[in-house]
């Protein structure tokens, strides 16, 4: 089936590259391709590349003996804390964050051991923030509220909220909606963390005294290793979804009188689903699910909301080589979506890194990948949260070694500037046929500190292109660079800047040439028709030659003499053009042209890609 015919000129152009990577070619034009970057955003303005916005590193505190940490509000301001764990005696401290997180001081909780999970908020009502918290030994087994006693949060008072053999997960919200917080928690009563329980305990008011309700006892075939409320269903309560050792999201729907509905939110995958987070990814006011496989490869999934809790709609956003593991919503780009961010840890030593995928569309499942950071070492766990309150999403992670006294805590302050290593693209190999070499020029936008230069390759076969050219600073002749008559051409763009608060911006690139010739015609003055590449798989090209304007049809047929397509129809300027005649089936067919009074027949193949 005929589906394109394509002229090519004696120039190629590149204006626009928000079609992503991916094509690494051959192509009979640029358009919006390009075949891979590296620290480049080609997404942020159509027809501009800039350098990526890259994340600098903060140490908030060296922990010796360090086992967990997480991001919390503590201290009255907006700006969160983190609240860290270790095996010490004193084994629970938290760290209140100086404005804009760079300066982080150490206050103490009241001696306890063995505290499983925390979360934080007014529990008491008296305007500052406390702390709820699963505790696995002192001072006894249960989930327990800590009551900040004064304002530097250096003195508490732990209150038993109810007994519990085996505390784990915590969670707090207003459940039911009476103004003061209530506690969600998963725990098990023997030394096996299977058949796990999920309760739900009612602040009265003042967390004096509580009241415990049963969500599901004992039914959980495996440990409930997160737990996120939402009001999934849009029916004016919360919801619980729960991850798992288990390829299954545990999701109950709040139902009448306290009574909760079980739905098993399935992907089929030998990956555990363990960390689970609401988020409205489609921006449809409906919380979406967002979680990650524990496997290699990292399945990153959304599951669209339909309202109905049996039928979530799985989407998988990328699959990657290693273990990617939390995959955490939250805007990085500050546009007013949600992105996701995954923490990968390789296999390999030195190639961990936090990524995060840009939310293009994700009704259509369009994401785009960047690179955050390259680590040598791999975080033990990542938090999505804005640590400077500068309206974007920044990452806190622990890290955990076999020396424990090298364990810290860190966070990545994202958006913080601009790539200052080598940040490229590479262009798509374009066809161009026999040529001599004219010029190559560009616009772009180079402040001081900063710079664009290219390299160029070209052969005349596209699985090897051999080495790139010395760096082309400025616009002018490719001859130095390249070889005349290949066939096909490449181009590699860098930008580059020793100030990561500005950044060059490439907004085209033109690369010119002279057709040498068409194969078979060894008289410009003669008209021609040739085949080129025949056979050839899924497209045909065909050479022309005209020595003057002439009317030209140009016909091609299928072996039973049925009309496949109109290739050209019309005048034409006389020269050497090369027609595309894409996405045809296999098999055999011929092709007629005619111009002014001469006729021409070709015979080609199109044989499986």
């Amino acid at each position: 089936m005929l589906i394109s015919a394509i002229a090519f000129c004696n120039n190629g152009v590149q204006d626009d590259w928000s079609g992503g990577p991916g094509v690494p070619g051959p192509v009979s034009d640029w358009g919006n391709d390009f075949s891979s970057s590296i620290l480049i955003n080609w997404s942020y303005q159509v027809g501009s590349l800039f350098l990526d916005q890259m994340a600098s590193y903060n140490q908030i505190k060296n922990v010796s003996d360090l086992l967990w940490a997480k991001p919390c509000l503590l201290d009255n301001d907006e700006y969160p804390d983190v609240f860290v764990r270790s095996n010490s005696s004193q084994n629970a401290v938290w760290y209140v964050q100086g404005t804009g997180g760079t300066q982080w001081y150490m206050r103490a909780v009241s001696e306890t051991d063995k505290i499983e999970d925390i979360t934080t908020g007014d529990i008491d009502g008296d305007g500052d923030y406390d702390i709820f918290a699963s505790v696995g030994n002192y001072p006894s087994k249960g989930f327990f509220w800590y009551e900040r006693l004064n304002t530097l949060g250096t003195q508490w008072e732990a209150h038993l909220i109810d007994s519990e053999d085996y505390p784990d997960r915590v969670y707090s919200l207003d459940f039911d909606g009476d103004g003061d917080l209530d506690l969600i928690g998963s725990h098990s009563h023997g030394s096996s963390a299977f058949h796990t329980s999920l309760s739900w305990w009612e602040n009265q008011g003042n967390g004096e005294n509580w009241i415990a309700h049963v969500i599901t006892e004992n039914t959980m075939e495996t440990e409930i290793t997160s737990i996120d409320a939402a009001d999934f269903d849009n029916d004016g309560d919360f919801d619980i979804a729960c991850g798992s050792y288990s390829s299954e999201i545990y999701l109950f729907e709040n139902s009448v009188s306290d009574s909760w509905i079980f739905h098993g939110v399935e992907f089929e995958s030998d990956g555990n689903l363990l960390e689970v987070s609401f988020a409205d990814i489609d921006g449809d006011n409906l919380p979406d699910l967002v979680t990650s496989t524990l496997s290699n490869p990292t399945d990153v999934l959304w599951f669209r909301n339909t309202t109905t809790p049996d039928n979530w709609l799985v989407n998988e956003i990328t699959t990657i080589s290693g273990y990617a593991y939390p995959a955490m919503p939250g805007d990085v780009d500050d546009d007013g979506d949600l992105d996701v961010i995954v923490q990968m840890n390789s296999l390999v030593p030195g190639e961990s890194s936090l990524l995060w995928w840009e939310n293009v569309d994700s009704v259509s499942n369009n994401w785009i990948y960047h690179q955050i950071l390259s680590e040598e070492d791999s975080p033990w766990f990542t938090f999505a949260e804005d640590v400077n309150q500068d309206g974007k999403c920044d990452i806190v992670s622990f890290y955990r070694y076999s020396n424990p006294s090298a364990n810290k805590v860190a966070w990545w302050n994202l958006n913080s500037g601009y790539a200052t290593g080598v940040a490229q693209l590479e262009s798509s190999i374009l066809y161009v046929y026999d040529v001599d070499w004219g010029s190559i020029d560009w616009n772009a936008t180079t402040p001081v500190g900063t710079s664009v230069s290219f390299e160029v390759r070209s052969s005349d076969n596209p699985e090897d292109m051999g080495d790139w050219s010395g760096v082309i600073s400025s616009p002018g002749s490719l001859v130095p660079y390249l070889v005349s008559n290949d066939s096909y051409i490449q181009y590699r763009a860098t930008l580059s800047t020793t100030d990561s608060t500005i950044t060059p911006i490439l907004n085209n690139v033109v690369l010119t040439w002279t057709t040498t010739g068409i194969e078979g015609s060894e008289n410009s003055d003669e008209i021609s028709l040739s085949v080129l590449q025949n056979p050839s798989a899924g497209s045909i090209r065909f050479g022309v030659n005209l020595p003057s304007q002439l009317n030209v049809t140009l016909t091609v047929y299928d072996t039973a003499g049925r009309i496949v397509g109109d290739v050209l129809n019309g005048d034409y300027q006389a020269g050497n053009t090369v027609i595309q005649l894409d996405m045809l089936q296999p098999g055999n067919y011929f092709c007629r042209m005619q111009a002014g009074e001469q006729t021409f027949t070709e015979q080609f193949t199109i044989i499986r890609d």
